[in-house]
């Protein structure tokens, strides 16, 4: 290991993996959460468990309208239970 270099943390890597997939990481960190999972087997294998899901899902729901009063009647318990 070259001295410079932060040791391989599983952890840190592993919380990384939903912004991964999401698309939610920076051009850096993107390139820096590809370059970490794939220097550990354990990790790159729970990446690709998670990838698989989500695109079991993905496939697997699927987006329908709902009432316009469901929609608002929704919003207003979500702005109540977030004002208090």
């Amino acid at each position: 290991m070259e001295k410079n270099m932060i040791p391989h943390n599983c952890d840190k890597i592993l919380s990384k993996v939903f912004l991964a997939l999401d698309g939610e990481l920076t051009s850096e960190e993107e390139i820096f959460f590809l370059k970490e999972i794939n220097q550990c087997e354990g990790c790159l294998e729970k990446y690709k468990i998670e990838k698989s899901f989500k695109e079991f899902l993905s496939m697997k729901v699927r987006k329908e309208c709902c009432f316009e009063t469901l929609a608002q009647n929704i919003r207003v318990k979500l702005h109540r239970n977030t004002s208090n």
